[in-house]
């Protein structure tokens, strides 16, 4: 037989791996979701251009989700935390979770790069003189 304290650790198990199930399929749907807007954003993209780009896309989106669980984290706990490094060593340092954003914020960014510079260039047009540039130099 199993004595109560055995069933609720292993109830407490179980529970806990449903959790995280639970937030890696709603990850992994707000991933999808992201990945869908971004295509929406880049349709422009040449097809050829697109294929290459996939992953880009796939990385981008990825980042944008973890760096949103990441700024609540952040808004939560603060950017720093405190460390004992020793017996009689104290102090505080930038939270992991900080690091991890700042990083991923760069990378994003790059990421970002790449996708715009795969966009088609567009042709300035030509604005309509609206005649406020000869006002201003007859104003003189």
């Amino acid at each position: 037989m199993v004595n109560e304290d055995e069933f609720l650790k292993e109830e407490i198990r179980r529970e806990s791996k449903r959790d995280s199930i639970c937030e890696y399929l709603d990850k992994q749907k707000r991933i999808k979701k992201e990945i869908g807007r971004l295509k929406r954003l880049f349709k422009e993209i040449d097809e050829n251009k697109k294929k290459l780009v996939q992953t880009t896309i796939e990385d981008v989106a990825f980042l944008t989700v973890t760096m949103q669980d990441l700024r609540e984290n952040i808004v939560r706990d603060g950017t720093t935390c405190e460390y004992k490094n020793g017996e009689n060593q104290y102090g505080t340092k930038q939270s992991p979770d900080a690091q991890l954003y700042l990083q991923m914020s760069q990378k994003q960014t790059q990421a970002m790069k790449i996708l715009m510079d795969c966009m088609p260039k567009t042709s300035a047009v030509p604005v309509k003189d609206d005649g406020f540039d000869d006002f201003v130099k007859g104003r003189d």
